[in-house]
């Protein structure tokens, strides 16, 4: 596959391009533990609100629902407003978490959580093609494979911490607590957050677009569909097994919530280093296709092992082979729009966006 040639670069400011991507990780991070944290608290919250088993489950769905639609928005957003602008709106709709306990009812609370998910779906569509911005695509492999476990990192941190912190400070106030740091992240990157110097810009070769990226314009690219259908699967078992796992080994195998949380925490765990080396990998040897099909094979019997086994050792087992299966694939997969011929970082963000939507919009049925 050819690899996106850019021109006229500029070296990047190498202190100035590790806070932005450390800032583009952190706010995907506490964004990921305000999503999850309302999973292990879903009885305190089901008497506070009177949520019924499905209500519980529209916590946490209706996030993933605004990933559904959101991101085609949000990738046109970015082409008009610039990157750094339309992560800053995505960063104070996120911040919305800290006032999301304190709605008076249930419609409020649900319509807050879907708000609070369009934050997170312009976070995850533009984080790629601002990283573009700023390293060169040798360094693409790395930095993609470290972001797109941001989520799953603050994902695992509220599995193991939000229990006991509701236990010290009140289950409303862990919620505000983690509210918070998404709010100190959306002033954070209002003031250092910005694009970088690389454009990304392809040199000129048979059949470059020039002018404006539109959305037509990319649904017309195959590696569209291709890439969308890819994550779809994985999408839908992760959501899936995070939602309903903690609640399933409680009643199937008796543990108790924080051991059944911290179980379900495992996989997510283990896929954090995975990803890395995944991304270091794929910068190495220079293959795509290998670790996607390797893990898409390993993922139904990990997750056979993870859900039905009645011995703990076989389950544990399931999760470490899961985790790592679930995140091996993801540096590869979202490394390859960066890579295609002759397109630059505002129509990365407008495929992303509908390969995003696409995803989301099937996986929302899976929790």
């Amino acid at each position: 596959m050819p690899l996106l040639q850019q021109e006229g670069e500029i070296e990047p400011d190498r202190s100035r391009r590790y806070l932005v991507e450390g800032l583009l990780f952190s706010m995907y991070l506490v964004f990921g533990i305000s999503w999850l944290a309302y999973a292990p608290l879903m009885q305190e919250l089901s008497v506070a609100f009177d949520l019924s088993k499905a209500d519980g489950g529209l916590l946490i769905s209706l996030v993933s629902l605004a990933k559904a639609f959101v991101p085609l928005f949000a990738g046109a957003m970015a082409a008009r407003l610039g990157m750094h602008r339309a992560l800053l709106v995505g960063s104070c709709f996120a911040a919305l978490a800290i006032f999301i306990p304190f709605m008076p009812n249930k419609i409020a609370l649900l319509a807050g959580r879907f708000l609070f998910g369009v934050g997170g779906a312009i976070i995850v569509t533009l984080m790629g093609p601002m990283v573009m911005t700023w390293f060169k695509k040798d360094e693409l492999p790395m930095v993609t494979g470290l972001n797109n476990v941001a989520v799953n990192t603050g994902i695992t941190v509220a599995l193991y911490v939000t229990i006991p912190a509701s236990k010290h400070l009140g289950w409303k106030n862990a919620l505000v607590m983690f509210g918070a740091l998404c709010a100190g992240l959306a002033v954070l990157w209002a003031v250092f957050g910005a694009e970088g110097p690389l454009t990304g810009k392809p040199k000129a070769t048979p059949g470059a677009v020039e002018g404006k990226p539109s959305i037509m314009e990319v649904l017309k690219r195959p590696e569209t569909y291709w890439l969308g259908l890819a994550f779809t699967g994985p999408l839908s078992l992760y959501l899936a097994l995070n939602s309903f796992l903690p609640l399933h080994y409680q009643l199937a195998f008796g543990l108790e919530r924080s051991a059944a949380s911290q179980m379900t925490g495992l996989f997510n765990l283990v896929g954090i280093p995975v990803a890395v080396i995944g991304g270091f990998l794929c910068a190495k040897l220079g293959k795509r296709r290998p670790l996607i099909i390797v893990a898409g094979l390993a993922m139904p019997v990990s997750s056979y092992l993870l859900v039905f086994s009645p011995e703990h050792s076989t389950r544990v087992v399931g999760a470490v082979i899961l985790g790592a299966s679930l995140f091996l694939y993801v540096a590869p997969l979202f490394t390859i729009p960066m890579e295609l011929p002759n397109i630059d970082p505002a129509r990365v963000a407008l495929m992303m966006g509908c390969v995003f939507s696409l995803a989301y919009i099937i996986s929302t049925v899976s929790p």
